[in-house]
């Protein structure tokens, strides 16, 4: 007990001193005030800098708002421009630190569109000010944009009456058309939005719950007040107190899925979607935690991201017992969009903008921290997670920081870790071979021999396997280190084995077989080129459809789609996955065939699937397998009736990536079923037995942490 109140304590005296230097910081007193309906605004900024700073500030600004200093002795130069911005520097005069700024103008952006293979399709601008509401973030240069500084600020707004307004920390003044807001944390950068909201407050512990919504819904509202407190109780408990006095869920004007400090901006479908409280509504709170109060040194790699789904996406998981199967999904993505062409390593991830670098600088990094965590232990993890976090609360870090805290708290050197997966491209490639199973005494002798096929120097790994004996429910594990390329594995028992699974639950960062993966549409979005099959017998209205959705998948990820017409082909393809369209493809019947291997039908009038029937009126089904001539592709086949789902599918399709059969109901198709199929033949499974049996039970995994009850959050 003494010993481990030293060793708390020296903890403690840890996170005061991993990192103790803290950033001069910049102070805006800014005053705004918003001309929605003519998309322009005006505002003094007064700026109060480090004492220690030159005698000349850089600042930019967006294009034409006419900055105007107003202080004697001091010039404003216009340097060259840069695109939609300007570039000004300042002169002070010696000793002094403090310049007003009077500056205003238009400022209004287009929404752009998303990034080709952005699953998400979530839109966004530079900037808007106009009559449905206000959008301003740093990238807007809305105030003067000092680079590589870290802020504090008060920001007074004045608007429209009935509007209100939200942004960083605390709210010091509220009344009809006027709101303060002022945070004295060090922040990267100034948030303003503004809009028509309805307000809605409940308690979080010591934190004030918010919503604000474009039109009034009290349940809504409850619902996420409700939620917000609980997922901030678990995570205090987990890391540390929350390190903002509020936080606001906020409707946007259109889709979005934004997470800003103390904060998050969704869009008005989002957040009536049932499943974002239990997914991407937990992961922007958590983004207070990590990226919004501890921020990424993003020249050395966004870690952010990835820490905060593995404690956010992959923690919900695993409260539900599904860790494994969310693990799964995230290599599978990894292995089906990130060719070597496209791979890099988690030091140079800055952020999303494919799916590709989504799976690499959200999964890999994910799984990076899960390995991590397994190497050194729950205890250890949690505590080095809670010391990282006081060290640098409203600090920038790297992954070398992350490296030395877990260093200290651990207690052992994770260099060999951190190279590996910190600092290196792609991933491992298993292979496992049997030599031989032997009766010797009253046992036997299982022989295998586990290998590295990835290019490269192979990887230090500690690779997990699981042995299930005959006449025993309960499998037994064992890790085995494997350093080079080659291991030989040797297990003894008492009983007859009867199969031998490496890395069943998926506890390992590495690039999968085709075999132990189910077929799913990843294969179609990240694949580097596809054939679109037409039904040549298909109606002109039909038809029509059939070619809109064959060119929407070439802004879906593949790199080259190729459209031809069934009657055009003796056989399909087999240079890249197929997507058949229509009931009336003359290659339906390679479709029926695969599907019958996973107890799916398809005839004339109807599929069936997951235990259910789909009649063709009305419903639109898809079914991934693999391809008949290249195990290593898919076939997948797409059948919606009426004709304009299509146009439906086309946006819905690439949010469900990870799976093997969807079907869907209606013009604006409304999912049914969704699910992946079963893993018939995984070659990193070694079987002693014609029988094939299942594998034995493991002890369940206890999650980091735990979810308090909702009665009990928030009081």
């Amino acid at each position: 007990m003494i010993a481990r109140t030293i060793t708390v304590l020296l903890l403690w005296m840890a996170a005061a001193t991993v990192c103790s230097e803290a950033a001069a910081v910049i102070h805006h007193d800014l005053q705004v005030e918003l001309y929605p309906q003519e998309h322009r605004f005006s505002a003094q900024d007064t700026l109060t800098l480090p004492p220690d700073r030159p005698d000349t500030v850089m600042f930019r600004l967006h294009e034409g708002l006419a900055p105007r200093l107003h202080a004697p002795g001091m010039k404003i130069a216009r340097l060259a421009p840069e695109g939609p911005y300007g570039s000004y520097r300042v002169s002070l005069p010696p000793g002094q630190n403090r310049l007003v700024l009077s500056y205003g103008g238009r400022l209004h952006h287009p929404l752009d569109a998303p990034e080709k293979e952005y699953a998400r399709g979530l839109r966004g601008s530079p900037g808007q000010i106009s009559p449905q509401g206000v959008y301003l973030t740093g990238d807007s240069l809305w105030y003067p944009h000092i680079e590589d500084e870290l802020l504090t600020f008060s920001l007074r707004i004045k608007m429209p009456p009935g509007w209100q307004a939200v942004s960083q920390g605390s709210r010091t003044r509220s009344k009809d058309g006027e709101t303060t807001w002022a945070i004295a944390s060090s922040q990267e950068q100034i948030f303003l939005i503004a809009g028509p909201f309805t307000e809605y407050l409940g308690p979080a512990g010591q934190v004030q719950a918010m919503v604000f919504l474009r039109r009034p819904e009290a349940q809504l509202a409850q619902t996420y007040l409700t939620a917000t407190a609980r997922y901030i109780e678990m995570y205090e408990t987990l890391i540390g107190s929350y390190p903002y006095d509020k936080f606001a869920l906020v409707e946007n004007w259109w889709e979005s899925g934004f997470g800003m400090p103390s904060f998050t901006l969704l869009g008005p479908r989002v957040i009536r979607f049932p499943f974002i409280l239990h997914s991407s509504y937990p992961h922007e709170i958590l983004h207070n935690w990590w990226g919004n109060s501890v921020y990424p040194r993003y020249a050395a790699g966004n870690w952010a991201e990835g820490l905060t789904a593995y404690l956010a996406d992959h923690l919900l998981q695993e409260q539900r017992a599904e860790g494994a199967q969310y693990r799964q999904s995230v290599l599978q993505k990894y292995t089906d969009y990130v060719s070597s062409q496209k791979d890099f390593p988690l030091i140079e991830f800055t952020g999303r903008h494919s799916s590709a670098s989504e799976a690499v600088g959200y999964g890999k990094t994910m799984m990076f921290f899960h390995m991590l965590r397994r190497q050194i232990g729950d205890r250890m993890f949690i505590e080095a997670l809670q010391v990282f976090y006081r060290g640098y609360r409203f600090k920038t870090a790297d992954f070398s920081d992350l490296q030395k805290t877990f260093e200290m708290v651990a207690g052992q050197p994770l260099e060999t870790l951190f190279a590996q997966w910190v600092r290196r491209t792609g991933a491992p490639q298993l292979t496992i071979e049997l030599a031989r199973v032997r009766a010797e005494g009253e046992g036997y002798v299982i022989e295998a021999v586990l290998r590295q096929r990835q290019p490269g120097p192979p990887y230090a790994l500690d690779v997990p396997l699981v042995l299930t004996l005959a006449g025993e429910t309960a499998a037994r594990s064992a890790v085995v280190p494997l350093r080079d390329r080659m291991h030989k594995v040797t297990l003894s028992s008492t009983l007859p084995p009867l199969r031998l699974d490496v890395d069943p639950h998926y506890h390992l960062f590495r690039k999968l077989d085709r075999a132990e993966i189910p077929p799913a549409l990843s294969q179609v979005f990240g694949a580097e080129q596809i054939t679109v099959v037409l039904p040549a017998a298909a109606a002109a209205e039909q038809m029509k459809a059939y070619q809109a959705f064959a060119q929407s998948l070439a802004h879906s990820g593949p790199e080259r789609v190729t459209a031809v017409f069934d009657r055009e082909l003796d056989r399909l393809p087999a240079d890249g996955s197929v997507v058949l369209l229509g009931w009336e493809n003359r290659f339906r019947e390679t479709a029926r065939t695969a599907a019958a291997g996973y107890g799916a039908s398809i005839s004339d009038g109807q599929a069936a699937l997951d235990g259910k029937t789909f009649p063709r009126q009305a419903h639109s089904v898809v079914f991934t397998l693999r391809h008949p001539d290249n195990a290593g592709l898919v076939v997948a086949w797409i059948a919606a009736d009426p004709p304009a789902a299509l146009a439906g599918l086309a946006r819905k399709l690439p949010h469900y990536h990870k799976y093997s059969y969807l079907a869907f109901e209606g013009r604006e198709p409304q999912n049914l079923a969704k699910g992946r199929w079963p893993v018939l033949d995984s070659p990193m499974t070694l079987f002693f037995t014609e029988a094939r049996p299942a594998m034995g039970s493991l002890p369940q995994e206890a999650p980091l942490a735990t979810l308090p009850a909702a009665s009990a959050a928030g009081n």
